[in-house]
């Protein structure tokens, strides 16, 4: 019987045959690249690829090199900062990962700052539950209730007050 694969699998199969054995420390980077840069230097820059010199025999990979995309005017001020962000980025890994940085500066604006995450109402989110609890799948119940959370986060942070009309 055929049973489809969920997404996360497919595009980290395919990411893998993309990306190489680096995959992971690449998309480690990327889910926390604010966390380890701060938010002032994750919402103006974006890491593109780590490449590596030949390890054959090593179980991790080291000394590579960063690509780090960022906005064309910013590239000097950041060419200062290459041994603090490298340093951090060794520091959260907890070994020399990274030995260089390279910037690819690109033309355009800044990146916006996302918008601050906003909380759900809390009975319209107990409905949602409530009205779930019919669906006996425990993996489905859960990704629809999921789904009824961001969708009321993303609804009250995009509507404003209506009036009653009465």
């Amino acid at each position: 019987m055929f049973m489809p694969r969920t997404i996360a699998n497919a595009v980290d199969r395919i990411a893998r045959q993309t990306v190489g054995k680096d995959w992971s420390l690449y998309a480690t980077l990327l889910d926390h690249w604010q966390e380890i840069l701060g938010m002032e230097y994750a919402r103006v820059t974006t890491p593109v690829k780590i490449t590596f010199p030949h390890q054959p025999n090593e179980a991790r990979r080291c000394g590579g090199t960063l690509y780090i995309r960022l906005p064309k005017g910013l590239a000097m001020e950041f060419t200062f900062k290459t041994d603090q962000i490298r340093q951090r980025i060794n520091s959260y890994f907890g070994y020399d990962a990274i030995a260089k940085i390279a910037f690819e500066p690109v033309y355009g604006p800044p990146p916006e700052a996302a918008a601050p995450e906003t909380k759900a109402d809390p009975e319209a989110l107990a409905g949602i539950k409530e009205n779930a609890k019919a669906i006996d799948d425990e993996e489905l119940r859960s990704a629809l209730e999921g789904f009824g959370e961001a969708v009321l986060k993303t609804g009250s942070s995009t509507r404003k007050a209506e009036p009653d009309g009465e």
